[in-house]
């Protein structure tokens, strides 16, 4: 592999990898809209179905056996099971299920959970609101889903994010690898990609992948070209690492992306001193 097929193909993965990157973060930010729901928590389901939930304590309970729930018959039934803590935000908060006949009808159904009758209830809370859509079928729910992924696919959104996130991890790793052969390459010719360019006292300084292991010594010369190959500046070489070094410009100009050459490279082997 040359450097153009190399640098044809970094460019082609690089291009699937933000493609899929891309779509993984359109993913999530559905499912995000989708989940939002405000004060009022909605619920979706068929006949026969049994649907989780959790939320805090209704105003002015304080445990699970003094919730009240307003609402709802034999069809569609609210059962609070359990209390525990919050994770993010800590406070007592309580799981459970809503239990769907399954000879119900497609319809609406209105939960309101309350404290006992004579509790206080602190200012500013609202009560709790389950609303439990029931549809005829499976695919019917899938259609009337929040989410634009679910509608049209089936497929939970976050799920979705997930796995095009994990896909995009081997094109990353690809790239990585293909701009260490690219570097490789280049220093056969005697070339190196300048990655850094910063300002000094001293003046313009441009770092590049060529040390003391290509030959390269403080002192001499280098030449800068564009990806296009026409020269652009020279430089004098003021540090040398193994396979680093900085050159200030003493004439024309670098920026990053540019290829610092030597101008006396056979060719082959780097050269030696």
């Amino acid at each position: 592999m040359n450097i153009s097929q190399a640098q044809g193909l970094r460019q082609l993965i690089g291009w699937l990898t933000a493609a899929l990157l891309f779509t993984a973060l359109a993913c999530l930010a559905d499912a995000l809209a989708a989940g939002f729901k405000g004060e009022t928590r909605i619920l979706q389901g068929i006949p026969g179905s049994t649907l989780p939930i959790n939320a805090p304590l209704p105003p002015g309970a304080e445990s699970i056996k003094e919730i009240r729930v307003l609402g709802g018959d034999d069809k569609v039934t609210l059962v609070p099971e359990e209390v525990y803590t919050g994770f993010w935000l800590g406070g007592t908060m309580w799981r459970g299920s809503v239990v769907v006949s399954p000879d119900a009808s497609p319809g609406t159904w209105t939960l309101t959970l309350e404290g006992p009758p004579l509790a206080e209830k602190p200012k500013g809370m609202l009560p709790v609101i389950f609303t439990v859509t029931v549809h005829e079928d499976a695919m019917a729910q899938q259609k009337a889903s929040a989410s634009f992924i679910t509608r049209h696919s089936g497929y939970e959104p976050f799920a979705v994010s997930a796995l095009l996130a994990g896909l995009a991890l081997p094109g990353g790793l690809a790239g990585f690898l293909l701009s260490r052969r690219i570097e490789q390459l280049l220093t056969l010719e005697g070339k190196a990609i300048v990655y850094m360019v910063k300002k000094s006292e001293e003046g313009t300084r441009a770092t590049f992948s060529l040390g003391r292991e290509h030959g390269l010594t403080p002192g001499m010369d280098v030449i800068f070209v564009d990806q296009a190959g026409h020269r652009t500046g020279q430089g004098h070489v003021v540090e040398s690492q193994l396979t680093d070094s900085t050159a200030t410009i003493t004439s024309g100009s670098c920026t990053m992306g540019d290829l610092a050459v030597l101008p006396d490279f056979k060719g082959g082997l780097p050269r030696q001193g």
